[in-house]
Parts: structure tokens; C-alpha cells; sequence
């Protein structure tokens, strides 16, 4: 039941990043717009957009390809569920080109003689660029609302278009002072203000995209998984003091490892029950768990923290004949995984 409950949730992303192909698609006909405009009067802030719309359609559509495979493998061919990390390699490749691209393009930009300001027409390809970034960011978000899933590479397709927005209204806007004040100074200086920003953002998404990777996961989402973890157990079962919680990332989806206290007289049987209770319902809970581990550990007495009467008369006790005091020993407790 839980590996069906798995599969089904990497179906749900699987089917979400298809939103992914129509940015793509919209993505490369920009870009061909920016081209044949380019041909017809060259600009660099003109060619930039359009490299900038090629870069993001062959970036886009490489990360729902390469989520689509990770998904299938694991769910056709039950393959570990480590692979899906294929999806956090995609978004930091695809991260670095782009930086790649927009360094290159904004230092070209910076050194090229400039004998006369872009036409102030052609300042409508810029500004039509940013209202479609911002349509389709509103598009990716609205997909992942749908399926209650942060999915990374949704994610940072939205992020990716929101940082182009700025560029793109820069970009038109530098391209129209240009023309009032007779001087292309106003187009330089806003490509490389353009680069510096949409750098700084690209490297940001890398870094994060690095981390899932490797499979730590960033402090912000252990967090909100560490919260999500203490507001199921409130509601389903009376053992919630944690001793400790780990959190492994697969990129859109996590693994948890629950140790939680438990009193020292159960048994192995009734521990053993109520960890896999506890398992499954951490994994209906919450949308992007595949994979979660608990274990009941009896819960200790620190001797430390007890009034000093206490300690007297432990201390008192002590001093007995061995054949007075009982003993019991802690019963060992398993743990129980489900993946």
C-alpha cells in the first residue's frame, strides 16, 4: 500500500512538469521572434533576450525530460528511489549554461561599439517578453498549487521566469531612454546591471540544486518537513517527544528517519505495531514523503534532573541486599521502514 501511495505521488510531479513543455515550446518561439528581429536590426539587448529564450526552452524542456525518465525508472522498473535526484543534476546544469550564456552575452554587450541606440519600436520585444514571463510564471505556480507538491524543477522554472521579468522591463526601458537622450550609454549600463542581477539569482538556484543533489536538504525545507512531521504525530498517536529527526532530499520528494521515546514496558510487538502505524500515516500526511523509518526507543530518566530526596533515597536503596531490589530490563524495539 505505501509503495502504491509513492508511485502515485511521483505520477501526480510526473504529470505536473508537463506544464514544463508548453514554457518550452512558448520559450523557443520568443526566441525566434528575438532572432529574426536581431537580423533585420541588430541589437545586443535584442540578441540577448532572444539567447536568453533559447537558453530557458532547451533548459525547461532537458528538466521534464529528465524528471520524466527518473519517474519512469522508478516507478516501471522500481528502480531506488535515488535516481529522481537526476532532476536536481538537470536544474544545476542547466543553472550554470545560463550563467554561462548571460556573463557572455552582457561582456560582449559591455565591449561592442555601439554607433546608435536600438530603435525605440523594437523596445516592445523586451517589454512583450516580460508580460509573457510573467504569465507564464503564473502558469508553473498555478501547476504546482494544483498538486500540493513543491516540485523543484517547477520551481525553478517559475523563480528562473520572475528573475527574467526584471531583466526584460530593463531591458525595454533602457532601449527607450537610449532614444531620449540620443546615446546608447543607457543600453550598456543596463546590460550589465540586467547580468549582474539574473546572475546572482541563476548561482542562488545552483547552490540550492547542488544541495539536493548530494541529498542535504536546505534549512528552510527541513523546517517546514520537521513541522509537518510534529503535526501529524499530534494527530495520530500519543508518542510525540522526538529525540531525533532526519531529513534526506530526492529533489522534490524526501525521506525521513523519526526516533521517538517510548515507554521502556512495551513490548516488541506493540512497539513494532505502532512504528508501522506511525510510518504509513507520516507518508499519507505529507505530499512529498516517499520513504519514512520510525523508531520507538525507550525513553530515559536523567538522574540529573531529580530533586535531591529522590537521589537519597536511590542512593538508600543501593545500600540493600541485592535479593531485595527488582530489577527489569528495557525490551529491545524495532524499527520499521517503508518505502
Amino acid at each position: 500500500m505505501v509503495r502504491r501511495l509513492a508511485v502515485r505521488k511521483i505520477l501526480v510531479a510526473s504529470g505536473a512538469l508537463r506544464a514544463a513543455y508548453t514554457v518550452a515550446l512558448v520559450s523557443l518561439l520568443l526566441s525566434l521572434v528575438g532572432l529574426v528581429l536581431y537580423l533585420r536590426e541588430p541589437s545586443d539587448v535584442i540578441l540577448m533576450e532572444a539567447f536568453v529564450w533559447l537558453i530557458e526552452a532547451m533548459s525547461f524542456g532537458s528538466l521534464a525530460v529528465a524528471f520524466r525518465v527518473a519517474a519512469s525508472r522508478t516507478v516501471a522498473y522500481r528502480a531506488r528511489y535515488e535516481i529522481l535526484r537526476l532532476e536536481s543534476l538537470a536544474v544545476l546544469v542547466a543553472s550554470i549554461i545560463a550563467v554561462m550564456v548571460t556573463l557572455a552575452v552582457a561582456a560582449r554587450n559591455a565591449v561592442a561599439p555601439h554607433p546608435e541606440p536600438t530603435p525605440a519600436p523594437l523596445a516592445a520585444y523586451p517589454l512583450a517578453s516580460a508580460a509573457a514571463s510573467y504569465v507564464l510564471e503564473r502558469f508553473m505556480l498555478r501547476s504546482l498549487r494544483r498538486v500540493n507538491l513543491d516540485i523543484v524543477a517547477v520551481r525553478m522554472i517559475a523563480e528562473k521566469l520572475r528573475l527574467d521579468m526584471a531583466f526584460e522591463l530593463g531591458g525595454g526601458a533602457a532601449i527607450l531612454l537610449a532614444n531620449t537622450a540620443a546615446t546608447p550609454l543607457p543600453e550598456q549600463i543596463a546590460a550589465l546591471a540586467m547580468g549582474a542581477y539574473v546572475t546572482h539569482g541563476l548561482l542562488g538556484m545552483a547552490r540550492e540544486a547542488a544541495t539536493h543533489l548530494i541529498g542535504i536538504v536546505p534549512r528552510r525545507d527541513h523546517q517546514s518537513i520537521a513541522a509537518k512531521v510534529k503535526a501529524t504525530l499530534r494527530k495520530t498517536t500519543r508518542y510525540t517527544r522526538i529525540r531525533k529527526l532526519r531529513v534526506e532530499s530526492y529533489g522534490t520528494f524526501r525521506e525521513v528517519e523519526v526516533w521517538l521515546e517510548a515507554p521502556p514496558t512495551m513490548t516488541l510487538e506493540e512497539a513494532y505495531q505502532e512504528a508501522q502505524r506511525i510510518a504509513r500515516r507520516l507518508i499519507h500526511e505529507i505530499p512529498e514523503l516517499l520513504r519514512a523509518l520510525v523508531l520507538l526507543v525507550p525513553a530515559t530518566q536523567k538522574e540529573n534532573r531529580q530533586p535531591p530526596t529522590q537521589r537519597t533515597a536511590r542512593s538508600a536503596a543501593r545500600k540493600k541486599p541485592a535479593a531485595q531490589l527488582a530489577t527489569r530490563r528495557a525490551p529491545r524495539t524495532p524499527s520499521v521502514s517503508h518505502n
